[in-house]
């Protein structure tokens, strides 16, 4: 991968690495677990992925039922801890990803996030899938490949999908969960951080 991409965004620190946030309800299982593959997806690169939640959950495990669908992925949730989102977190975050409208909407009006690097995960995975074009000169850092990807989300006819939370489902509902977050976060890495479907570094 060139690392032309991990360029540092003008109105950022620029002695901080890009970093991008993954947001649920309960940061006890789909946030925690996008955030975990991300990480995997990028191996050595210098990008900072964090999760939180919502709501409130007093830094309590990952769900039973989430650590156990997570194995097979090849991620360890038994060391996570619920993080809640807190006032202006996500200020300085390039890159804010919610599974439902909920989680976005909280993102921006408690996180701080920016509405243009704000997305829900299905929606980013279409635009980065269907309607982006090959980047444009200039695009060699991950934030101007997020106002890119943000000028063309509404090309499209597609409508925003969300993730629905498999908490207190079957085994089977948290396995198909995690199976569509790992094919989205995959293309994620693939698209924004030019990694492979396997782990890059």
């Amino acid at each position: 991968m060139s690392h032309a991409v991990l360029g540092i965004h003008p109105a950022h620190d620029p002695g901080s690495a890009p970093k991008v946030a993954f947001v649920c309800t309960a940061n006890r299982a789909r946030s925690p677990f996008a955030a975990a593959l991300l990480r995997d997806r990028l191996g050595t690169l210098p990008i900072e992925v964090e999760s939180f939640g919502v709501l409130e959950q007093g830094g309590a495990p990952a769900l039973p039922a989430a650590v156990r669908a997570a194995w097979p992925f090849g991620i360890d949730l038994t060391p996570h801890r619920a993080h809640v989102l807190r006032p202006d977190v996500l200020e300085t975050f390039e890159l804010v990803i919610g599974f439902e409208p909920m989680h976005v909407a909280s993102s921006i009006e408690v996180g701080g996030a920016m509405p243009s690097s704000s997305f829900l995960l299905g929606e980013l995975a279409d635009v980065l899938e269907f309607d982006v074009l090959p980047w444009p000169p200039g695009s060699d850092d991950l934030a101007s490949r997020v106002a890119h990807a943000n000028a063309r989300r509404f090309a499209g006819s597609r409508i925003p999908r969300a993730v629905a939370d498999p908490a207190g489902g079957s085994e089977r509902r948290f396995r198909e969960t995690y199976e569509e977050i790992e094919e989205m976060v995959g293309l994620i890495g693939v698209r924004l951080f030019d990694v492979t479907r396997g782990r890059a570094g």
